[in-house]
């Protein structure tokens, strides 16, 4: 074997037996990896910072199950999903149980479940259609400034992000993106505080 893939092969191998260990299917993992905006270490933001739960930001955080709350409900509102990704993946609170995750992929539209000891939660939710009937459409597609007026300031401004912190109560926080594109809001990125 070629020295200078050695130590290449050896990092795949590690990194897909990571994966393999903690109980998520490789390749379903790896297929759905690429479909959110990526995050950056620098974009780590002060947690006492945060929006609370009676705040307009935190507001478009509680439209995160606007299409449904389980499988089935967004299914029945959207229809069947151009793709879906199911794995197991190990809990971090009690290791014996294993949680199930879901993508449903449609257009401009993605949606990750988790299913914890037979409740479902919405995780993460990623939309970039204006063209989706939705509360979304209160943000995407307009004017940055327009937005800011409206929500408040971020907590951190990018030219191509903005990042607004939510405060879950004494639990922790998570972030709300938006893209920005063109001085519009271009994609909304929404994560739960559900593992």
């Amino acid at each position: 074997m070629h020295s200078k893939l050695k130590p290449l092969l050896m990092s795949a191998l590690l990194s897909v037996s990571v994966i393999a260990a903690s109980g998520v299917t490789a390749q379903q993992y790896l297929k759905t990896e690429h479909l959110y905006p990526k995050t950056v270490p620098d974009r780590i933001v002060n947690v006492s910072a945060g929006y609370k739960s009676d705040s307009l930001p935190y507001g478009v955080f509680e439209y995160i199950d606007t299409f449904g709350s389980t499988e089935a409900e967004i299914v029945n509102r959207l229809g069947e999903p151009e793709e879906r990704f199911e794995w197991q993946k190990e809990n971090r609170h009690e290791s014996d149980v294993k949680n199930t995750v879901i993508t449903l992929v449609y257009d401009g539209l993605i949606i990750e479940l988790v299913e914890v000891k037979q409740k479902t939660f919405i995780k993460r939710l990623f939309i970039e259609s204006c063209e989706i009937n939705s509360p979304f459409q209160n943000y995407l597609c307009k004017p940055v400034p327009a937005v800011i007026s409206e929500l408040g300031q971020p907590r951190v401004i990018f030219a191509d992000e903005l990042i607004y912190t939510l405060q879950h109560g004494d639990v922790g926080s998570t972030p709300m993106r938006m893209g920005v594109k063109n001085d519009k809001i271009s994609w909304i990125y929404l994560r739960s505080y559900i593992d």
